[in-house]
């Protein structure tokens, strides 16, 4: 009878032992499946950004950029809203070009820390749109087919990583392909990441 109930009692063991193993695994599972998502970044317009967007579109400024300058902590990741305006009248559609490219950096004390990638690391890598991710010393593109007196928007994303604290200027930069030289369509744009 001993010798049963020890055997029972091993059983019974083995069992809740293989119940708490795989309990413990779908929490595993289930939590890393949560965090892993959590840092997907997603780009999304805010409601006031895209109406400012519109609002300087509709008065016929070709390019509109409503938030120029942000404060982002390092680590921090936020969105810049742009909207370009095809005002070309060449065609039904015209093929824009938009290169956004870190320029240079300067500290609090208005004193450049770098200029290009350089010892303040590769701001350019910073850089993120629906398109693709920002690469060393290229910046990011984006590419857009724009019908004639019609709206395009989009978001570049920035997330700061190891940055020094100061200013980070990026050019921003809109060409069209129709032309044979790849005129610009507007003048040169800038925005500012400001790094606590």
């Amino acid at each position: 009878m001993a010798r049963k109930a020890a055997l029972q009692l091993s059983v019974n063991f083995l069992v809740i032992l293989i119940i708490c193993i795989v309990i413990f695994s779908s929490g595993v599972y289930v939590i890393k499946r949560f965090f892993s998502h959590a840092e997907t970044i997603t780009m999304t317009y805010d409601e006031r950004t895209e109406k400012e967007i519109e609002r300087l579109l509709d008065d016929g400024s070709r390019i509109a950029i409503p938030f120029d300058k942000k404060v982002i902590y390092n680590g921090e990741f936020k969105t810049f809203g742009i909207g370009v305006l095809n005002m070309l009248n060449t065609g039904p559609a015209n093929k824009f070009n938009i290169t956004i490219k870190f320029k240079k950096a300067f500290d609090k004390g208005n004193e450049q820390i770098c200029q290009g990638n350089g010892s303040c690391g590769p701001p350019d890598t910073w850089l993120q749109t629906t398109s693709g991710d920002g690469a060393e010393n290229l910046g990011v593109s984006v590419e857009k087919t724009i019908k004639n007196n019609a709206q395009e928007k989009f978001l570049l994303g920035v997330g700061v990583k190891s940055a020094l604290p100061g200013t980070y200027i990026f050019d921003l930069d809109v060409i069209y392909f129709d032309s044979p030289d790849w005129e610009p369509y507007d003048t040169l744009h800038k925005l500012y990441v400001e790094v606590p």
